[in-house]
């Protein structure tokens, strides 16, 4: 077996399962808050220390390279760097928190498939990127998905949410301008420490701040030190970096696209955790919808390689 097998895996398992511990999160800080204690968790202070956290690893893995490209970088390079920034390590965290704070872990995580098309999209408009032909069936295929989904809940589940079903809509085309800002500064062979960690501590930053306008120093004064040692921390190292360090390792050993090809089944993951952890229901409709949709970016993912040979 790959070495990088293990870290692919790895990545699968803890990236799968960001939707279903952030929403462990949030329900333990709305319990506190309708309890009449100081509500402990919002976006602002769960992605300070996960993006501060982050960023320290990833600046420090990539010291020497950041020191050599950040002064050589022109005007356009830091516009680059800031769109990447505010559209992937800010607003679409920010879209993601609120989606999840009102829908289901599976209606979110189905959701936010449509990062895949979207993406591509995006990038054939602005890239000029060939689509590959398969590319309306992979549309089809996720649009199946989710309406097979949306009709597999329990009967006395509500509706989707209008507002959580338009945070993901924001959430996708911030993930999806990432992506190809992503892939623009790819070319220009910076490494982690300037487009990963530089970008997130730049968004800690940020969060820290608007935690600071809005809620005051006691939006972290509240916080127990076994919440931020314990639950935060621990959503801060596992998930966003052994997610961020597992991936960068697993590309760099198997490359990039059989990892993204097999990195769909996060999706699976994330149904089942979502369905073991906080008890939402897994019908058959929901698990069809949701192959119909790991199919559809399996599909997209090796006919794109195809393409990019020809």
């Amino acid at each position: 077996m790959k070495p990088g097998i293990g870290f692919l895996v790895l990545y699968i398992l803890l990236g799968g399962s960001n939707g279903s511990v952030l929403k462990v999160l949030q329900q333990a800080g709305n319990l506190t808050h309708a309890a009449g204690g100081p509500e402990v968790i919002s976006f602002c202070n769960v992605f300070f220390f996960s993006s501060l956290i982050c960023g320290l690893a990833m600046v420090l893995i990539d010291r020497k390279g950041l020191q050599s490209n950040l002064p050589r970088l022109q005007v356009s390079d830091r516009w680059l760097l800031a769109g990447q920034g505010f559209s992937g390590f800010f607003l679409g965290p920010v879209a993601f928190f609120l989606a999840l704070n009102r829908l289901s872990v599976v209606e979110a995580t189905l959701l936010f498939s449509l990062t895949v098309p979207a993406t591509a999209f995006a990038a054939h408009w602005w890239l000029k990127e060939t689509l590959p032909r398969s590319f309306p069936i992979t549309c089809g295929l996720i649009t199946g998905g989710l309406l097979f989904s949306s009709h597999g809940g329990a009967v006395t589940e509500a509706g989707l949410d209008s507002r959580g079903g338009l945070w993901a809509l924001v959430g996708v085309a911030a993930f999806a301008a990432s992506g190809v800002l992503a892939r623009i500064n790819s070319q220009r062979d910076w490494g982690v420490g300037l487009t990963v960690g530089l970008n997130s501590l730049v968004a800690s930053g940020v969060f820290g701040l608007i935690a600071l306008v809005l809620f005051g120093p006691s939006h972290f004064i509240y916080l127990r030190l076994w919440w931020v040692a314990g639950v935060i921390a621990g959503y801060a190292v596992l998930i966003t970096l052994g997610s961020q360090w597992s991936l960068m390792v697993a590309y760099r050993q198997l490359g990039v696209v059989p990892v993204t090809l097999w990195a769909s089944l996060t999706i699976v993951v994330a149904l089942t955790e979502a369905h073991l952890l906080l008890g939402e229901a897994l019908t058959p409709q929901r698990i069809l919808g949701a192959g119909l949709i790991v199919v559809a970016v399996g599909m997209h993912q090796l006919t794109s390689r195809a393409t990019a040979k020809l």
